[in-house]
């Protein structure tokens, strides 16, 4: 599959922005200028880039694979290889880092009973549709939505790659008629098919499925769309992530390529291991140059453990993925 080198350095930018805001932006007095808190606010739409990224590159790798309806379950069974194993690791850390925390007896202030049923719903990203339950890991609900994605693409992925303009009309009318009437459940995937319709539009042209009118008509629609239901920030970072992938596709930028191989990883430990030292260690009173480091600490445990679960859990499952083939 022809790569597309841009697609590691977004990921790349989208994870550590999020951990940056969760560092800064969630860690209850650690940072009390509001300004600085502002500026990394905007860290938050790096879930969005993700979307975006994703909208893109899963249609791109079923074409590349010559993906088939009858390939249905040989896909899901693909992209659970290639997700699960780092996710559930992510899971049996956030257990242990519970169960540490009661037999030593911190005070980790306000949290929500862990059940039996609660983690059975995370391994199949369901926690969602039971409001009565909760995410282990505030990042777990994006991962629910793109779960959702794939299933829904592998249902009318058809649709899009369709030589009629009839067909392919429909599912553009799906992604804004499902949004409107879903847009409420912000944690279903329905509320954001515009969003990754941009990054399905960009494949399209890619792949030349469509033209250069139907490419700016879709991403017009997309952005109108975004903006009066998701907002102004939204539709900014989606139009701009889909206009890295389309015009810089080729950019290989070798630090953040690097580092946008483990990008999942950082994904799913930054708030685990990252905000928990940072969380501690907010509880003493800090100078400037104090909470710089505990930044900076915060950041370098990140990086080392996510590295980590990358080389000796992630790498292999996506090995593995990488072995299972359309027929």
């Amino acid at each position: 599959m022809k790569q597309i080198p841009i697609i590691e350095s977004l990921r790349a930018i989208a994870a550590w922005s999020v951990c940056l805001y969760h560092f800064i932006c969630t860690v209850t007095g650690f940072i009390g200028n509001e300004s600085v808190k502002q500026v990394f606010s905007y860290g938050q739409y790096g879930v969005h880039v993700f979307f975006v990224i994703s909208g893109f590159i899963i249609p791109w790798s079923m074409f590349n694979a010559n993906y088939k309806p009858s390939s249905f379950f040989r896909f899901i069974l693909k992209r659970i290889v290639r997700l699960d194993p780092p996710y559930i690791c992510s899971i049996l850390l956030v257990l242990a880092i519970l169960f540490l925390k009661t037999k030593i007896g911190y005070d980790y202030g306000k949290q929500e009973p862990v059940t039996i049923t609660g983690v059975i719903l995370h391994l199949g990203y369901l926690i969602n549709f039971f409001p009565n339950y909760h995410w282990l890991n505030n990042v777990y609900w994006t991962l629910a939505i793109e779960f959702q994605y794939y299933i829904l693409m592998a249902l009318i992925y058809g649709l899009f790659i369709s030589s009629a303009l009839s067909k392919r009309l429909i599912a553009y009318a799906l992604c804004f008629i499902s949004s409107l009437l879903l847009l409420k459940y912000r944690t279903h995937f329905p509320a954001y098919a515009p969003l990754f319709l941009t990054g399905i539009a960009v494949f399209q042209f890619k792949c030349h499925l469509t033209r250069k009118t139907e490419l700016a008509c879709v991403l017009i629609a997309a952005a109108m769309y975004n903006f009066f239901a998701l907002g102004a920030d939204i539709t900014i970072i989606g139009i701009l992530t889909a206009l890295c992938i389309l015009f810089f596709d080729r950019i290989n930028i070798p630090f953040l390529g690097w580092m946008g191989k483990f990008s999942y990883s950082v994904y799913l430990v930054h708030c685990i291991i990252g905000v928990a030292i940072i969380n501690i260690l907010a509880h003493y009173p800090l100078t400037f140059m104090q909470k710089t480091g505990v930044l900076l600490l915060g950041i370098l445990i990140t990086f080392g453990s996510s590295w980590l679960m990358y080389y000796m859990i992630e790498k292999p499952s996506k090995k593995l993925s990488s072995k299972i083939r359309f027929r």
